[in-house]
C-alpha cells in the first residue's frame, strides 16, 4: 500500500508509467539504477522538489524499515527518554 501510494505521487509529475514506476520501486527497494529516464547514468535531479522528497522518503522507508521509523514518529519514545 506504501509503494502504491508513493508511485501514485511521483506519477502526478511523470509523463510515463515506466519510468515514475522505476523511479519509485528503485529508491523503495534500493535496487539501483531504474529503467526510462533515470537509468545508470542520468539522475533524479530533473525532478520536482515534491517528487524528490516522496523519494527521499521512500529511501527511509526502504532502508530503515517501516517500524523504526515509526517509532523515530511516536511521541513516548521522546516521552520515556524525557522523564529519566
Amino acid at each position: 500500500m506504501i509503494f502504491i501510494a508513493l508511485f501514485l505521487i511521483v506519477s502526478i509529475d511523470m509523463d510515463d508509467f515506466e519510468t515514475a514506476f522505476a523511479a519509485v520501486s528503485t529508491t523503495f527497494n534500493n535496487v539501483g539504477p531504474g529503467l526510462g529516464a533515470f537509468g545508470p547514468i542520468t539522475t533524479f535531479a530533473e525532478m520536482s522538489k515534491l517528487s524528490k522528497f516522496v523519494l527521499t522518503i521512500a529511501m527511509l522507508l526502504g532502508r530503515l524499515e517501516i517500524f523504526p521509523m515509526l517509532l523515530l514518529l511516536y511521541p513516548s519514545t521522546y516521552r520515556k527518554l524525557r522523564n529519566k
